[in-house]
C-alpha cells in the first residue's frame, strides 16, 4: 500500500515540478538521485503517516 501510494504522490509532484528524465541519460546520474531520493523521502513519509493514523485509531 506504502508503495502505491508513494507512486501517486511522487508522479503528481513530478507533474507539479515538470520533473522528468530518461533512463538512458545514464543509470547515476543526478537526476536519477533526485527522482530515488525523492522515492525514499515519500515512501517513508507516508509509512510514517499510516503508521502515526493507526496508533490514533487502536487508542480510541
Amino acid at each position: 500500500m506504502n508503495f502505491l501510494i508513494s507512486f501517486v504522490v511522487t508522479r503528481i509532484i513530478y507533474k507539479i515540478i515538470g520533473f522528468h528524465y530518461d533512463i538512458q541519460e545514464g543509470l547515476f546520474n543526478i537526476k536519477f538521485l533526485i527522482d530515488l531520493g525523492l522515492w525514499i523521502i515519500i515512501y517513508n513519509l507516508i509509512g510514517f503517516l499510516r503508521k502515526k493514523i493507526k496508533s490514533k485509531t487502536e487508542k480510541r
